[in-house]
């Protein structure tokens, strides 16, 4: 969730790491509160002074953001858009997002894995972003960090491989997707704007200030990888969201590891009145 350029600063411990993180838990507080900024760019650090092609960067290993990602188009449109919240309408084309990712950028101190149930909707602008229904995570530091500024992240415990995520909830599934590799599935898969899957352009309602929207993007993303294939789909069918997912679902998808190569920004929406 927090990928770019300045994240978590290469802390040497974890208490660097939670000193750190809560600088930048104060600044996106500070942002919030003032009405003349609209915008934060890499956490209030500005801007890169250059670009970089992402076509040219290659990274070895298993340095990277990578997991599982797919989604599907739903058929309970009722359903989606009540869970739009209103300052966003529905997209022409309604997507459901399901990720399972390892934040790995090569640092053992802020590396931690998520997951994401997400839903596709326009700004008052026109663009597009995704609103998150669930944001399992792994550490209390994250947790933290996501539910201030309003995303709706729970402590699980979370496994990321190649093969299969699984997120458990006291031994209860919460989400899992499992992957088998079939090239052939390539053309099938909905692969959304900026490959993220929605990941880098996430939008949550602010706690503090539920007049703003606030949406957060990071990109381009420089891709390392992909494996095209079916994913198999379980979810704990007592979430508020589960109606939307199809029981025994098995959708196109990928396994895929990247990196995001450009700024980061939060951008505030204003609920219109």
């Amino acid at each position: 969730m927090t990928e770019s350029r300045n994240r978590g600063l290469g802390p040497k411990n974890e208490v660097e790491h939670a000193y750190y993180s809560g600088m930048i838990i104060q600044r996106v507080r500070d942002f919030v509160k003032n009405d003349d900024r609209n915008e934060l760019v890499n956490w209030g650090y500005g801007p890169r002074k250059s670009t970089i092609d992402p076509k040219t960067v290659k990274i070895g290993g298993d340095r990277g953001t990578n997991g599982i990602f797919t989604a599907f188009r739903p058929t309970n449109i009722d359903l989606y858009k009540s869970l739009l919240p209103k300052h966003l309408s529905m997209p022409e084309q309604p997507i459901v997002s399901l990720v399972t990712v390892d934040y790995n950028n090569g640092n053992s101190i802020t590396r931690y894995n998520e997951g994401m149930v997400m839903i596709k909707g326009l700004c008052p602008d026109g663009k597009e972003t995704w609103f998150v229904l669930s944001m399992p995570v792994e550490t209390w530091l994250m947790m933290e960090m996501g539910v201030d500024w309003g995303f709706p992240k729970r402590m699980f415990d979370i496994k990321v491989t190649r093969e299969k995520t699984v997120v458990l909830d006291k031994g209860i599934t919460h989400l899992s997707l499992e992957l088998t590799v079939d090239p052939e599935k390539e053309p099938e898969v909905i692969i959304p704007s900026g490959e993220g899957w929605g990941i880098n352009n996430m939008a949550v309602v602010n706690p503090v200030r539920e007049d703003l929207l606030l949406v957060f993007s990071y990109g381009p993303l420089s891709v390392q990888g992909r494996v095209y294939g079916s994913v198999k789909v379980s979810i704990d069918r007592n979430q508020p969201w589960s109606v939307l997912i199809p029981e025994d679902l098995v959708i196109p998808g990928v396994y895929q590891r990247y990196i995001a190569v450009g700024d980061s920004l939060i951008k505030k929406y204003p609920l219109s009145r």
